[in-house]
């Protein structure tokens, strides 16, 4: 940096100080705060086996994701999810998805590519001035003589079991099936490259790839500075997908929208005009897709995994390079130095200006593959396996019983945002299960019924009896042993319909309109509710989907029994509507507030925000520990205010407490929830009297 020596006159300028930044800001995600957790069997996507199974999904991304088949209720990866999901995303609120799979399912369909090579005598043709072979009148070539050479065929297979997955990278050179008729000598296979796909299921073997050489005829121009500099030759690569209706095959986009990309074989190869590494794997994954930098859409390749046998490469380069060393010319692509084996065109067999080699001769086969800009070669060995309502229960049980432990990953509530779960009919052990998503998380709410789908509708005394049983187990699930508080994070609904305007005829669980009625009115992505969609009270609590109801009438002495255990029903509200009496949640004393079902969800919006608070001011040691308390209590009441359509007061009261300032590092924050109680039962009479009196009164 210049600076002042003497007077000698000169300008010393120190160029721009820049005043315009503003603070460092980060712009919060917002959430609905009605997010509902919905496990499925889908058609493809990230699945429980997966690094990334859970996915924040709303709109059209479930399809994208997931397959436009696996939202269909009459596809054969529907369950009685499906409905739930469905109306929950009709209304525009986000879910959480988890894909589960069918039981003994394929592995991740694979795409095995070998190089079958026999090493053996081969033809020489009468060659034209261009190298190319020359043909008489009848299109035939002429036999000149034999030369050293190999005789060569692509294969490709696939992983067919579950148990053979990991097999992938690892495979070595076998004996093929290629024989020299004189000698006897077998030819040997070698592994050339494994892909293997992103997803489980046999929608991954309509995945594929075209790999070929580039040429002057095939392509519009040749990155000849790349292979002046790196003698690497040019190979463009594609991803394709077959459209099961037409049986044709498209090109799947990178993230930069290109058709196709170009790769060597030749590592640590860089094209100099773009500064792109170009090595087949450095890009055939990572062009495609983006699973790691938030930053930018979440975007799956249909490929997750590549193996590149670089050794059998360079072996054979080797080889296939010596061999045409004799042959070569001034219109040669390489030289006769070791070094310029890369130049070798091993994948089509040509060179840039396709004209086909000499001691390199492609075999066909009934299991060979030519490669060439029009050849699909596609995956395998993938199946969904068998998907049934009693496996589809199992795995659901295996997947939440993950919520019991304290240690699993689904305890880490910034990334597992999910606030619902709605039991659609599982089985009564399935149910069990269930209720462990409320077991140690504070920011959860399940929602069960006496209904198991598929199986005969229950009468009230057998709804009556689930719904104990299920009281039961969730009472072992306190909300707080520190201060004495039972189970309330739990609602049991009882009744099952039919479903307007759907595809499926059969019943569902009213946690179907329970479902659909919370997605209206706390679903919003902005994380507020929406006033005109409120449900507690008429004409919100009518029922407005579901029809042919399998329990039209509860009598008195039913309802008493009802409201002890936690079950909740639906009443005629005149001769032609029903309705929601009340949402009532399994907490057992009537005069608490946490007998509102809406109470407990703004509850569990109070613990995700102070749950994001702790993260917020974790490591903080700018501040005075009453600045402190007050960033706090402004933090808290920024995040809540408004969200609530004016239901409940909020008020934070961030404090040191004895112990916190002995210990100097840690905080607490109470956060009173004043919210109204829950209005059910009225008394009323007539009162007759005269009507002179009447308007005495009014007069």
């Amino acid at each position: 940096m210049k600076s002042i020596v003497n007077a000698a006159p000169g300008l010393l300028n120190h160029g721009v100080k820049d005043e315009s930044v503003a603070p460092y800001t980060r712009t919060p995600e917002e959430l609905p705060q009605h997010l509902p957790k919905f496990l499925i069997y889908a058609q493809k996507g990230p699945s429980v086996l997966d690094k990334y199974p859970e996915q924040l999904l709303a709109g059209n991304e479930r399809n994208l994701m997931y397959g436009d088949e696996t939202f269909s209720e009459t596809s054969k990866y529907f369950t009685h999810q499906i409905p739930h999901a469905n109306v929950v995303n009709s209304v525009g609120n986000s879910a959480m998805y988890v894909r589960v799979l069918g039981k003994n399912h394929g592995p991740k369909p694979t795409l095995q590519l070998f190089l079958d090579v026999l090493e053996t005598k081969v033809d020489l043709y009468e060659r034209n001035v261009d190298g190319s072979i020359k043909t008489d009148v009848a299109g035939d070539a002429r036999v000149v003589g034999q030369a050293d050479g190999y005789r060569v065929k692509f294969v490709v297979k696939n992983i067919q079991t579950e148990a053979d997955k990991d097999l992938f990278g690892t495979l070595d050179a076998v004996v093929g099936d290629q024989v020299d008729p004189i000698t006897g000598a077998t030819s040997t296979r070698y592994p050339i490259l494994e892909q293997r796909h992103n997803f489980y299921g046999e929608d991954g073997n309509l995945a594929g790839i075209r790999l070929w050489g580039q040429n002057t005829e095939n392509n519009g121009g040749l990155p000849t500075r790349m292979i002046n500099r790196e003698r690497a030759f040019p190979y463009s690569f594609g991803v394709i997908r077959k459209n099961t209706k037409t049986g044709n095959s498209k090109f799947q986009e990178t993230i930069f929208g290109e058709q196709f990309i170009t790769v060597t074989l030749k590592p640590e190869t860089v094209d100099p005009l773009v500064n792109r590494r170009l090595h087949l794997t450095e890009r055939a994954l990572e062009d495609y897709q983006n699973l790691t930098d938030t930053r930018y859409p979440l975007v799956y390749g249909e490929f997750g995994e590549l193996a590149v046998y670089q050794p059998n490469i360079d072996l054979l380069l080797e080889k296939f390079h010596a061999a045409e060393i004799p042959f070569l010319t001034g219109q040669s692509d390489f030289s006769a130095a070791p070094s310029e084996k890369y130049m070798f065109n091993f994948i089509t067999g040509t060179n840039t200006k396709n004209v086909p080699y000499h001691s390199f001769v492609f075999v066909d086969a009934p299991d060979s593959v030519r490669f060439s800009p029009n050849t699909n070669v596609f995956a395998g060995g993938g199946s969904d396996g068998e998907m049934n309502l009693t496996n589809f229960a199992n795995s659901v049980e295996e997947y939440m019983g993950r919520y019991a432990d304290p240690d699993d990953e689904l305890m880490d509530d910034a990334y597992h945002v999910e606030s619902h779960f709605y039991d659609t009919g599982f089985p009564l052990q399935t149910k069990y299960e269930l209720i462990k998503f409320i077991s140690e998380r504070k920011d959860t709410f399940i929602h069960l019924t006496p209904f198991e789908f598929g199986e005969r509708l229950l009468a009230q005394a057998e709804e009556f009896s689930v719904a104990t049983a299920l009281m039961s187990r969730l009472s072992m699930y306190p909300e707080s042993t520190y201060f004495g508080t039972p189970v309330y994070r739990g609602l049991i609904q009882g009744c099952t319909g039919r479903v307007r305007n759907s595809q499926f005829k059969g019943h569902v669980s009213a946690n179907y309109e329970v479902a659909f009625k919370s997605a209206k009115y706390m679903g919003a992505g902005n994380g507020r509710f929406k006033s005109e969609f409120k449900f507690d009270g008429y004409p919100g609590h009518i029922v407005d989907n579901l029809y042919d109801l399998s329990i039209r009438w509860v009598p008195d002495s039913i309802r008493v029994r009802n409201w002890d255990t936690g079950l909740n029903w639906i009443s005629r509200y005149d001769r032609k509507q029903f309705y929601f009496p009340a949402f009532k949640t399994v907490y057992q004393e009537d005069t608490s507030v946490l007998t509102s079902y809406l109470t407990a969800c703004i509850l569990l919006t109070v613990n995700k925000t102070l749950a994001k608070c702790q993260r917020a001011f974790s490591g903080r040691s700018d501040l005075t520990m009453p600045q402190f308390t007050k960033a706090v209590n402004d933090f808290m009441s920024s995040s809540l205010e408004g969200r609530f359509d004016n239901r409940v007061v909020i008020r934070p009261r961030a404090e040191f407490t004895s112990l916190d300032q002995i210990r100097n590092y840690s905080w607490t924050v109470p956060v009173e929830v004043g919210a109204p109680g829950m209005k059910t039962v009225m008394t009323a009479y007539a009162v007759a009297r005269r009507i002179e009196d009447m308007q005495t009164e009014n007069a």
